[in-house]
């Protein structure tokens, strides 16, 4: 299932907007991460996940399932095929 891709333009801007913190208005600042920054955090989740899907400690499967869900978007969405 694709999800919604949201296209913002950058006003007075390349077009190109650097990886970091980004904030729309007056929301809440968020994490942009540009694609080939994304694709790279991909391949570094995916290898994780292979290092550590037996580790006994609760905390840490915990969190490799939240790193999962990004590495599932990334894929999803942003890995060109």
């Amino acid at each position: 299932m694709k999800s919604q891709i949201t296209q913002v333009p950058f006003p007075g801007g390349s077009g190109n907007v650097p990886s970091g913190a980004l904030q729309f208005q007056n929301d809440w600042p968020g994490l942009f991460l540009r694609g080939d920054t994304a694709i790279s955090l991909h391949s570094k989740i995916r290898g994780l996940e292979q290092r550590l899907a037996n580790h006994p400690d609760a905390v840490v499967q915990a969190c490799l399932f939240e790193l999962k869900l990004i590495a599932d978007t990334i894929e999803r969405d942003v890995v060109v095929r």
